[in-house]
This record gives C-alpha cells, structure tokens and sequence, in this order.
C-alpha cells in the first residue's frame, strides 16, 4: 500500500509542477531575472574586450523577455510580466541598450518587445507618454539618423510599427496627443502677422516626418507609410490642433516637393523606338528597322525607366489617396496649393515650355509623362486644377471662404516661390497644353507623333470634358433635334464599308464590321451611362479645325507613314469619333441637314390599315427614303480615305498580285499571339485605379482583330474541302473577328508561339510539301521574285488635283531610290511595298472599325431619329 501511495503522489506532483512553473507568478519570476542582467549591463561602462559578451548576454537575456511576453499573451489574466514592463518601464533601458550598441540582434529584438506590448490589451501602451517616447527615440536613432545602417527588413518593421501605432490612433483619436504636441500653441500665430508658416516641426509629430520620408518606397516600407500617413490625414477631422499644425508646417511642401524630385528622377530624353532584338511582328513587317536610329537617350522599355515611372505615378495616387481620405477642406486647399504652385507652375509647365525636338527627344518625353499623368489622374479636383492650368481654362468657380491659417500659408507660399526673372514668367496662356499637342502631331519626328497622338487619344477618353472644348474649336452646337435618319447612317456607313472593301485583301466586311460593332458598344454605353443627364449638347466641328487638320494631313501620307505612326493616328480618330460630345457632321459624316427626302413610289397602298397604322407605315417609307443633296461637300475624312484608296489601285495596277500579297500579310500577322503583338511597356506598378471613363485606349486595337481574325480564317480554310485557285479575290473570312479566349480553335505549339514575334519576318507564304522537283524550283524562284518586289520602292509624287486634298500618285519604277529631277524631298515620299503592303492592311480594318462607331454611337447616344 506504501508503494502505491508513493506512486499516486509522485504523480500528481509531476503533474502539477508544470502548472507551477507556468503560472502567473513563477512566470514573473523567471521575467525578474532575465531583466536583472539587461539593466546591469546597461549601467556598467563596458571595455573593448568586454563588449563582445556583454552583447551576448543582453541578446540571450532579452530573448527571455520577449518569450516570456509572448507566452503570457496566450495565458489568461492576470498578466504580471505586463504590469511589471509598465510599471519598471524595462521598454526604455531595452531601448536605450539596443540603440546605442547598434547591434542588428539587439535592434531586431527590440522591435519584436514593442510589438508585443503594442499588440496587448491589458496594458495601454499606446496611450503611455513615456512608452511614446522612447520608442520614437528608438525609431529616430535606428532608420532615421542611422538610415540603412540595419538593412532593409529592420526598416520596414520599424515602419511597421509606426504603422501600428498610427492604426491605434485611428482607433482611439484621444491618444493622437499622446504622440503629437503642437508647438504653435505656445505661440499664437493667429496674431501674430509677422509669424512665418511652412516651417520644419519634426519635434512635434515626429512620426509623421518618418512616415512621409518614406512614402516614395516600394514594398512594405512604402505601403505601410502611405497607408500610415493616410490614417494621420484621416485624423484631421477630430482634432483642429493637428489641422492647423499640418497647415503651418513644411509638410504639404515635402509632399509637393517630393512628387517633383521623383518627376526629377525621369529622364529629359527618352526614346520610344523599339529594340531590334524585340521588335512586334507588325513593325518588323515594315520599314522600321530602316528609320531606326542608334540613340544615346533612355529607352522607354529600359528597366530603369520602368522603375523611375512606376515610383513616380505610385506617388501621384498617393497625393489622390490623401485629398479623398482628408475631411478639412483647409487642409485639402494647402495641399492643392502646393501641387499647383510647386509642381505645375515651378517644374511640369516649364519642362512642357521647354522641350524640343532638336536636342534628343525632350519632347517625346514630356508627351509620354503627361500621358502616363493624365492615365493616373481621377481625383475631381485635382484633375480640374491640373487640366484647367495647362490647359488654360478659365477658372470659373468662385472659392469659398477659408481660414486666417490658409491664407498665411497661401501668402508664405507665394512670397517664397515669387521669381523676378520675367523669364519665368510664362504662362499657358501663351503656350498651353493643345499647343504642345498640335506641335508634337505636325513634327517631322515620328516619335514625336507617336507621342502626342497617344496623349490626345489619353485626354479624349479619360478627360473628354475638359479636352473637346480646348483641343477642338467647335462651331455651333447641334440641337437634340438635329438627328440623322435610319437612312441617311446606312448612306453613311455603307460608304465608308464600300471603301474598306475596295482596297481588296482577304476578308470578310460584313462579318467584320458586325464584330467591330460589338467590341464598341461597351465602351460607348459605360460613357452615356456615366454623362449627365442634363449634358445632351453635341459639339459641331468645323472641317478646318487644327486638330482635324493635322489627323487628316496624316492620313494623306497614310501608306507611307511609319506603322506605328498610323496605329496611333487610327486609335486618336477612333477615341475623338467615339466623344458623345463631339458630332461627326463635317469631319466624318455628311451633316445631317444636308439629306433629303426622295419622292418614291408608294410600294404599299395602306389597305386594311387602320389611321394609325397608316401614318406609322408613311414615317416608315420616309425615313427609309432619304437622300444626299446634290450640292453638299463630301466630308473631310472620306475624302482623304477615298484618295488613299485611288493611290491603292494606282499601286494594283503596276502590281497585278497586291491582293495576293496583302491576302499573306494578313496570315503573318495572325501567326503570332495577341499578347505578343501587344508588347507596350508597362509605365507603372502603381496601384490599379478604377475610373469612371471608359477603358482606356488601346493603341493597336486593329492589329488585334487583325492577328485574331486571320487565325479563325486560316483555321477554316483548312476544314473546307476545296481552296479557291485565286486567293488574291478569295472572300472567304473575316479578318477583323475576335475569338473569344475559351475559343476552340487550334493554337501553334508553345515554343512556335513565343518565338513568332522577336525574329526576322517569315517567309511570305509557307514552305511547299510533297511538290515535285520541277514544281519546287518555279515556286522557288516565283518567291524570290515575290520577295524582290516586296523589297522595291515605290515613289509617291504630288499632282494637282480637283479637290483640296493632294494626291500621291504611284510611280512607274518600282524599285528606283533617286529622285526625278525637279521633284522636292519634302513632297516626295516613298517606301518599300512590303511597308506599304502592312499599312494597307491597317487602314482597311480602321476604316471598319469607323463605319462600326459611327453606327454604334448613333444607337447608344440617340443619334438616330426613330419618329
């Protein structure tokens, strides 16, 4: 029985010596001697030859303490290791040590102490004075004074916990004192005149200086403190210390002028010239390689541009974060000054003044930054100050009262940024934005071109309000009235397919055409969805407008343009035909006022119809018997396209098998995948915006349904029994149709796919099989004579004609380089057939895609009279 009972009892006591040792006061305890060590060897002055233990001991020690902590806040109440940490304040003598040995493990673990007093309950560490300064004590000597020092993870942990604590204060508003002190309230700024606003104050919010250092990085530093000083900005609401603090400090102005150094950091010149090694099929099917130049000046696809880019445009939807997140409307207007004043006046507006195309592609730069800056802008105000400045548009809206603060701030601002250099001294009123625009398109630098046409199609669809008024000059206004009969759009429309289909190639235009008109129907209904419903007026454009003009100079020299040139031309006509705001009256269409009725034979005599029905069937004939007036102008767009269409057929008729050609050309280009013929470089890694516009442009939305049509065509050649002996005048397909991606059609192997783009263009037609040897050796050499042609040049010189536009006649000698005597190198144009070829193909699918919007917009916006 003895045995027995001495077994049960060494049981039961192994059992509950655990829980002893675990317990609340043993756990104390064991806290109490790991502590000990830790704050004595923080008072004892330590030799060279000490220092190295002394260091270990403190890490094994706070090792200790930390574990211990973090058992306790998985324990129950109470807990004792807290109320000492508190009471003792060990987290200062921690922070203290750590600092000042500068060694990372120290460093490290005392971040993981002030994250696990930071995360408990019991204890409000947050709302402690003495735990605030200590632990902005630790912070500033570890990633402010010591920058670096410690890398990069102990940074962002740091960051981190400001984070932590900013998210607390959100929270609890009531513990923003605890953190933040205004010195102002020492001193009564209010009256005293003389005080000075826009001073450092690190001293009294020195979180936030530590925050807005770092909003410009990427990872975790820069997401924690943007979110951060978000949560700070959020805070304005509930306190008017801190809205007036944020008002009379430098902060506003790092945020201003840290946006400026980043668009600093861009560089002056920039190419957007692709490289030959990754060269998009559709270029490489053209004169590109030819007009490239070897350039000193950053590429556009070169990392370091990525990076630089996507820094900046991050910043730019931070500042669009902080004014929808503040709630002071006093703040928000400092912060508004500030953009405007620093950024726009002092560094965006005079680089646009200052670029040029004489000194390496400063232009090509800036058009490419305000694209990527306009892409980015959504924020309500801030895009109207922005707009309304370089555009030049009156500010019409009268500004509400604000606060004795702001207008010493708005004073300070003025004087320190007031220039006595009348230099400096331009204004967009003398040079805005459209005129940089309308420069940049009439360039002879094709890059120059590219640029501001891809930042008029940017302006057109995401800032249409503010553009149509200011790039276009419109004439009238057309009345909700004046709409265009059923009739008179299918005139319309039918005209512009008649043009398409006759500049030949292989394709089918009605299937096209039909899938042109559904890719836009959604664009176009998301844009009468998000119109005001009192906003009906449609803008009447006057043929002659600058704008117009300089598209359509364009297109006049349209075949031999550089593809990339014409693909941004097509997506600028597109994007401004499909406005709601804007008519095609003029331009692109036949006004509206200028059909008439026709006197028809009635085909049925209304028998059996009641009155009503009667009149219906009457309205019916009439809208279904418009005509053109004899004496109406042929408007300005189909002219030019109708002209490219007759140098078309000059060029059949010297060269008898183009639509052979433009037949293969379409097969090559639907060789490669969609995304490898859309390789643009991605401008930024800023976070993804949602707009209330329309999507936004896509810069080779033909060469998409191009390359995705030619592979359905391909495919049903091969399932059909029989092939036509002359597919230079096959129609069997349609060339502008896009599969769906869950589509069933056959794709090439994946390693055939991913090389199909960055190489040589491929043979224009594919290699014969099972031929014999005589039948090789005539294909042979009908390739190598296919390829000499595609190869030859040919001359476009300037006729007289009867109608305003000039034609460019094809010339006789297809392969001649020299100029006939007498001709100029201004007027005189030429290229290769195998370019001319690509953009044949180009223009016939826009011409497509045309006759689709007009179409299309006439349904979605109401255009079309019904009654």
């Amino acid at each position: 029985m003895d045995f027995w009972t001495k077994l049960i009892s060494g049981v039961s006591n192994n059992k509950s010596a655990p829980a002893a040792a675990s317990s609340p006061q043993q756990r104390l305890q064991r806290f109490r001697r790991a502590y000990n060590p830790i704050l004595q060897l923080s008072g004892r002055p330590q030799t060279t030859a000490s220092h190295a233990p002394a260091l270990d001991q403190l890490y094994s020690s706070l090792q200790t303490i930390t574990a211990l902590l973090a058992e306790e806040s998985r324990s129950p109440a109470p807990h004792l290791c807290l109320n000492f940490t508190q009471s003792s304040q060990i987290y200062s003598v921690v922070a203290r040590a750590a600092s000042t040995s500068r060694d990372p493990r120290l460093v490290r673990q005392t971040i993981t102490l002030f994250s696990l007093l930071l995360e408990s309950e019991d204890e409000d560490f947050v709302a402690s004075p003495t735990f605030a300064k200590s632990f902005m004590r630790f912070a500033l000597r570890v990633i402010d004074s010591n920058s670096g020092a410690y890398g990069e993870d102990i940074e962002a942990d740091v960051v981190e916990l400001l984070f932590a604590i900013v998210a607390k204060i959100r929270i609890q508003p009531s513990v923003l004192a605890v953190w933040f002190s205004s010195s102002t309230d020492k001193v009564d700024s209010q009256k005293d005149p003389n005080h000075f606003a826009g001073t450092t104050q690190k001293n009294d919010f020195p979180l936030c200086y530590l925050l807005i250092d770092r909003i410009h990085h990427d990872g975790r530093i820069g997401d924690f403190a943007r979110t951060g000083l978000l949560y700070i900005f959020e805070a304005v609401s509930n306190s008017t210390h801190l809205e007036d603090w944020i008002i009379e400090s430098d902060l506003p102005t790092l945020m201003a002028s840290g946006l400026g150094a980043l668009y600093s950091q861009l560089s002056r010149e920039l190419t957007i010239l692709h490289d030959h090694d990754r060269l998009p099929m559709i270029l490489a099917l053209s004169d590109y390689v030819d007009a490239q130049q070897t350039s000193s000046t950053e590429s556009i696809f070169s990392p370091s541009h990525a990076t630089h880019m996507a820094t900046f445009l991050s910043h730019l939807a931070f500042w669009q974060d902080v004014l929808e997140h503040c709630k002071s409307e006093s703040v928000k207007t400092t912060l508004l000054d500030h953009f405007r004043i620093l950024f726009l006046q002092q560094l965006l507006y005079p680089s646009l003044l200052q670029s040029s195309d004489t000194d390496g592609g400063s232009s090509v730069a800036v058009l490419t930054y305000l694209s990527n800056i306009f892409e980015c802008l959504d924020h309500p105000e801030l895009t109207r100050m922005a707009l309304q400045y370089l555009l030049a548009i009156p500010d019409n809206k009268q500004a509400g009262p604000v606060s004795p603060t702001v207008q010493r701030r708005q004073s300070t601002l003025m004087l320190l940024t007031q220039s006595g250099n009348d230099e400096d001294k331009f204004e967009p009123t003398l040079f805005s934005l459209i005129d940089l625009i309308l420069n940049g398109i009439r360039s002879q630098n094709s890059q120059t071109v590219v640029a501001a046409l891809k930042l008029s199609s940017v302006m057109l669809t995401r800032h249409r309000s503010y553009t149509t008024p200011t790039l276009l000059q419109p004439k009238s206004v057309l009345t909700p009235e004046e709409k265009r009969t059923i009739q008179a759009l299918c005139v319309e429309t039918n005209d512009l397919v008649r043009i398409a289909t006759a500049l030949g190639g292989e394709i089918d235009v009605e299937e096209a055409y039909a899938t042109a008109c559904q890719d836009i129907t959604i664009p176009l209904e998301i844009q009468a969805a998000n119109r005001a419903p009192d906003d009906t007026s449609v803008l009447k454009i006057l043929p002659h407008d600058p704008y117009i003009q300089s598209l359509a100079a364009l297109f006049g020299s349209f075949l031999t343009n550089s593809v990339d040139v014409n693909l941004a031309l097509t997506e600028a006509t597109i994007c401004l035909a499909s406005c709601a705001g804007v008519g095609l009256d003029g331009w692109l269409a036949v006004p509206r006022t200028d059909y008439q009725p026709t006197t028809l034979e009635p085909t049925f005599d209304g028998t059996g119809l009641d009155e009503e029905e009667t009149v219906s069937l009457r309205l019916l004939q009439s809208m279904y018997s418009q005509q053109r007036r004899q004496d109406s102008q042929d408007p300005l767009l189909p002219t030019v396209l109708r002209a490219l269409n007759r140098q078309v057929d000059n060029i059949r008729s010297e060269t008898p098998i183009l639509d052979l050609l433009i037949e293969k050309r379409i097969a090559i280009l639907g060789g490669a995948g969609r995304e490898e013929l859309l390789t643009q470089p991605k401008s930024s890694a800023a976070p993804n915006r949602q707009s209330t516009e329309s999507s936004r442009p896509s810069e080779n939305r033909q060469i998409q349904r191009l390359q995705a049509g030619s592979r359905q065509r391909s495919t049903s050649r091969e399932s059909s029994g029989s092939r036509s002996s002359t597919p230079a005048r096959t129609r069997d397909g349609s060339l502008a149709s896009i599969p769906p991606r869950s589509s069933s059609l056959p794709q090439a192997p994946q390693r055939q796919q991913s090389d199909s783009i960055f190489r040589p263009p491929p043979p224009e037609s594919p290699e014969p099989e099972n031929l014999p040897a005589e039948n090789l050796s005539v294909q042979s050499e009908s390739k190598q004579n296919e390829a000499q042609l595609l190869r030859g040049h040919i001359r476009f010189v300037p006729t007289e004609s009867s109608t305003s536009t000039t034609i460019f006649e094809y010339a006789s000698s297809p392969v001649a380089h020299a100029q006939t005597e007498g001709e100029g190198d201004k007027d005189t144009r030429e290229a290769t057939l195998s370019h001319i070829v690509t953009n044949i193909v180009v223009l016939q699918h826009f011409i497509v895609e045309l006759a689709a919007v007009m179409k299309t917009r006439a349904i979605v916006f109401e255009e079309v009279a019904f009654a």
